[in-house]
């Protein structure tokens, strides 16, 4: 029996694949910035400041580019008015009241952003890893594609799990007054551990379907590999180490993200690719520059202490509800025009 041909259906190339789209960037950045920190004094004050750049760099484009594939396209806002059209009043409408009411409505408002965001980063994570095997010409079938969702939706809650057991400053304000709702006792020293070890044993449903597929002819792509375990390192090593958790996740869901994004939007012929790559990120930088949510700090002067931590956390939760309400739709696996665009 003939050995399969080697996977050979990337998207940016192997390299750019398994930094940016798997756990390279993540890998690399994470030991250069802890390891500053374990210094202290100036380099440990270098790596926070590093971080806040890289936020600034890569996760507002990361929205801007939802928002692009989104209303670029009357197409695409005819086929999703709910989310293109009748969701952003409705968002707005409840950042206005959480505004008005943050220890009420707000904190639900809040708490819906701070719980779908795992979700939303696991979502983006299966997609990715269903669309290699889709390129390879064997899709995953429902049970596989169940089974590939299993640990990465366990490392969500897990993600959950360790807001309780931070004791500093978290993500943003909208995750302090969140966590700042609990009142409960310490999480127990047992838990983090049998968390670890659930996930850990849920990586039997990916060995499941590696020899499922391998005994069919058609291997699981390494790449596929490369995107799970990207986030698996996110949460699980972020459970222990809140400044991965804290403020580099969202730096490499974004650039997962825009690493994807890029790709869908300058693919085809070599043909002018440089010139439709400047056109799409110089736009979706700017754009995202001016909605990431920390550029809304300079309207903040005069304000209060605690009106910038509501003000900001209302930003921030209206935004990413509207940009988790987009790309739950825009990008859906299940609906033709896309896949066919991914092939």
């Amino acid at each position: 029996m003939p050995l399969p041909a080697p996977f050979d259906r990337f998207l940016l190339g192997p390299r750019a694949d398994a930094f940016l789209l798997g756990p390279g960037a993540t890998i690399l950045v994470t030991v250069v910035l802890l390891s500053m920190q374990a210094l202290g004094g100036q380099p440990a004050i270098a790596a926070g400041t590093a971080a806040l750049w890289l936020a600034w760099i890569f996760v507002g484009p990361h929205y801007a580019a939802t928002y692009r594939r989104a209303y670029a396209s009357l197409d695409v806002v005819r086929a999703h008015p709910w989310v293109t059209l009748a969701a952003p009043p409705v968002l707005l409408a409840g950042a206005f009241a959480a505004l008005r009411d943050p220890g009420g409505f707000g904190l639900f408002y809040f708490a819906a952003y701070v719980v779908w965001a795992g979700y939303h980063y696991s979502g983006q994570s299966l997609g990715l890893a269903m669309l290699y095997p889709l390129r390879q010409g064997a899709r995953l079938d429902p049970v596989e594609k169940r089974l590939i969702a299993a640990p990465l939706y366990l490392s969500w809650i897990l993600s959950l799990v360790g807001l309780l057991r931070l004791s500093g400053k978290a993500r943003n304000p909208a995750y302090d007054f969140v966590r700042g709702a609990y009142a409960g006792p310490p999480l127990p020293a047992w838990v983090p551990p049998v968390g670890l070890g659930v996930l850990g044993a849920s990586l039997v449903c990916i060995a499941i379907v590696a020899r499922r597929r391998a005994r069919r002819g058609v291997p699981l792509p390494w790449p596929t590999f490369a995107v799970l375990s990207a986030q698996l390192l996110w949460f699980a090593i972020g459970l222990y180490q809140p400044f991965l958790n804290i403020r580099l996740v969202p730096i490499f869901h974004s650039l997962q993200y825009l690493g994807f994004t890029s790709w869908h939007a300058c693919r085809g012929q070599d043909a002018g690719r440089l010139r439709r790559l400047a056109w799409y990120a110089l736009p979706t930088l700017l754009l995202g520059l001016a909605i990431y949510p920390g550029s809304f700090n300079f309207f903040n002067r005069g304000l209060r202490y605690q009106e910038i931590l509501v003000m900001s956390a209302t930003v921030a939760t209206f935004l990413n509800l509207h940009h988790f309400l987009l790309d739950g739709r825009v990008w859906r696996m299940r609906e033709r025009p896309v896949v066919e665009s991914m092939m």
